[in-house]
């Protein structure tokens, strides 16, 4: 469990230095600025509120509502048993459940030769960062063309600039073919939205744009990587030395 703490702390900070943040009872509230993609505002579960978990998450969706988001929740499972078994009982859903996965900087397995050459985005480079964020849309199941692909780019953008978000792509012919962001908070960060195109995978190019941008990262003071595993990833993951912790849950309110 206190191999959790820090990443709590980390969550909450990353999270911070992109949207807006807004209390609530047993909870913070971060709001992404656009509400275009619902899961990028969040609630993080604070300590036990005086009118229990049970009261609280009643009052949340309405205080997503307030501010035109839906309520989604990110918790540790191992940090918040009490919260999970009132939202079992009020019949919230546990829309993910993955292992969390650290990953300290001596602990990072050497790279392995693989094609491409990998570059880190800066955040004036609008046309690269586009390019990246369709790619990344067509390799977790939409088009190149869909609008919906650009929706995290404002943001993206904003997180690149200031310094909260880093963004790495494998490029062959000029093309970004897989990449990873690193989302920083504190001396932590999570690695995200890993992806390679379809026609390029198990070329060891989505392990190749992770190993470079946690290399980067671990130079630039980060202590410890973690992630969210999601299925058919853990492999991935562990042969980048990432070694599981405990367990995220996310939760939608009941219809």
């Amino acid at each position: 469990m206190t191999e959790l703490e820090p990443l709590a702390r980390s969550l909450r900070a990353a999270a911070a230095a992109t949207r807006n943040v807004v209390a609530a009872d047993g909870f913070t509230l971060f709001l992404a600025p656009d509400g275009a993609q619902p899961h990028l505002s969040l609630a993080v579960p604070d300590a036990v509120p005086a009118c229990g978990w049970a009261a609280a998450l009643a009052a949340l969706p309405a205080a997503f509502a307030a501010h035109g988001r839906t309520a989604r929740i990110e918790a540790f499972a191992e940090l918040v048993p009490d919260l999970l078994v009132a939202a079992d009982a009020a019949g919230w859903r546990r829309a993910m459940t993955a292992p969390v996965m650290v990953l300290e900087r001596t602990e990072l397995v050497p790279a392995v030769p693989c094609p491409g050459s990998h570059r880190e985005l800066e955040g004036v480079d609008r046309g690269a960062l586009e390019a990246a964020l369709r790619g990344a849309h067509v390799a977790f199941g939409g088009t190149a063309d869909d609008a919906e692909a650009l929706a995290w780019r404002d943001q993206a953008e904003r997180g690149l600039r200031t310094g909260a978000v880093r963004i790495g792509v494998v490029e062959i012919d000029g093309e970004p073919r897989a990449g990873a962001t690193l989302q920083l908070g504190g001396d932590a960060a999570e690695l995200a939205g890993v992806w390679a195109h379809p026609e390029w995978r198990r070329l060891g190019l989505a392990r190749q744009a992770c190993h470079a941008l946690l290399v980067a990262a671990f130079a630039d003071g980060v202590a410890l990587a973690w992630l969210s595993a999601a299925d058919g990833a853990l492999r991935l993951y562990q042969t980048l030395g990432f070694r599981r912790v405990g367990t995220q849950v996310n939760l939608e309110p009941p219809p």
